[in-house]
């Protein structure tokens, strides 16, 4: 009697190598997210000195935080956070601004899925200044990426040609 012959298959476990369309296809959308990230941090900072003005008119229910709080945020002594900016950007600002939010949104999202394809995230992480445990919070909730770790991000890709 024979032994048998088992055949077997070897899957490979690593992520697949990008082609050329696939790169030209992600350097257009990193191109578009680091505009958009760009573009959300400066409306960071006006809608931040612009929300003085709106303070007096603003609903206490685009504010977070208690009721004692929201009045120590009308009157300037408490800051006011990012959510809070965001929800008087789209309260009160203009198409403009609601716009910049919005691709701003769908540039954290992409982010989350860029480097979820890469093979060399720590490589990337490393370049960017930022740790594991920052990326797998900011996997598991795309919102909390800031303007600044994208556009720090996207420039690493770029520069590492990933």
């Amino acid at each position: 009697m024979e032994p048998k012959q088992m055949a077997f298959t070897f899957v490979s476990m690593a992520k697949q190598e990008t082609t050329e369309l696939q790169r030209e296809d992600y350097l257009q959308q990193d191109a578009d997210a680091l505009r958009d990230a760009n573009a959300y941090r400066l409306l960071e900072e006006q809608a931040g000195l612009q929300s003085k003005s709106w303070l007096p008119d603003v609903n206490d229910q685009l504010l977070s935080g208690s009721k004692e709080s929201k009045y120590l945020k009308k009157l300037g002594h408490r800051p006011l956070t990012k959510d809070d900016i965001i929800r008087m950007v789209m309260a009160m600002g203009e198409a403009r601004q609601k716009q910049q939010v919005e691709n701003f949104q769908r540039a954290q999202t992409y982010l989350t899925q860029r480097l979820d394809k890469l093979s060399n995230l720590g490589l990337v992480l490393k370049q960017a200044g930022l740790n594991y445990n920052t990326y797998y919070l900011r996997k598991a909730k795309p919102q909390l990426w800031k303007a600044d770790e994208v556009a720090t991000i996207l420039t690493v890709l770029n520069r590492l040609e990933l």
